[in-house]
């Protein structure tokens, strides 16, 4: 049974279907760079996606023992999306599987979403850098009127956007935020092994981990919750 009998699958973006840190560490060095601030390594900057550029840019000034200052957070975020336009996914590649298993899923009418705290314009710019659109239903990345994940409402306006009852509804995911965002919605949730994330999947408390998306779609049960 394909996606475990679910009418929908959202998905998250970095770390679930793409790997992108070195796209951001490069954005984000740039953005440093401006201000007069080293690098910071990727292997850090992997560790620090998945709370929104906000957050990053907070969290990378944190590891540079440089103090938060509110005006400098504003620049640095700013010039982060800016640099991360101009950067695109030169760096960027989809995790293995991806790509066939958002065909497959189109293909047998299961609705897909994404939902990221990644900028929207970013979301799309990658779906459409990764020619994965035709086959993605609806995209509700931040920076609109919705709080950021792990609130529940932009997972909720993903569903609602999709036409199906959120308990038909899969959410797929790489961490703890986005475990947290599926039980604040009341939305099952699994996670791939090779999020980002310090903490294996099976500790972070999801319905189910998978090797890859590429489990959705291949012959075999798929755990789902009552």
């Amino acid at each position: 049974m394909i996606a475990g009998g679910y009418s929908a699958v959202v998905f998250d973006l970095d770390g679930t279907l793409a790997d992108t840190a070195a796209d951001i560490r490069e954005a984000i060095v740039r953005a440093l760079a401006d201000e007069g601030l080293p690098p910071v390594d990727v292997n850090s900057v992997r560790l620090m996606i998945g709370g929104g550029p906000r957050l990053l840019v907070e969290r990378v000034l944190h590891r540079l023992n440089v103090p938060t200052d509110s005006d400098l957070v504003e620049r640095l975020t700013r010039s982060f999306h800016s640099e991360y336009l101009k950067q695109g996914s030169r760096l960027s590649s989809l995790f293995p599987g991806v790509e066939s298993t958002l065909k497959n899923l189109h293909a047998a009418g299961i609705r897909v979403g994404l939902c990221s705290n990644k900028p929207d314009d970013l979301c799309r710019m990658l779906m459409r850098n990764f020619s994965l659109v035709e086959y993605v239903d609806e995209i509700v990345g931040s920076g609109g009127d919705l709080p950021r994940k792990p609130n529940p409402a932009p997972l909720l306006r993903v569903i609602e956007r999709l036409g199906v009852a959120r308990d038909d509804a899969l959410y797929v995911g790489d961490s703890e935020t986005d475990v947290v965002t599926a039980r604040n919605a009341g939305v099952n949730v699994m996670l791939v092994k090779h999020g980002y994330t310090l903490r294996a999947a099976t500790q972070l408390g999801a319905d189910g981990v998978i090797d890859s998306v590429a489990d959705l779609v291949r012959p075999g049960p798929l755990a789902r919750s009552a």
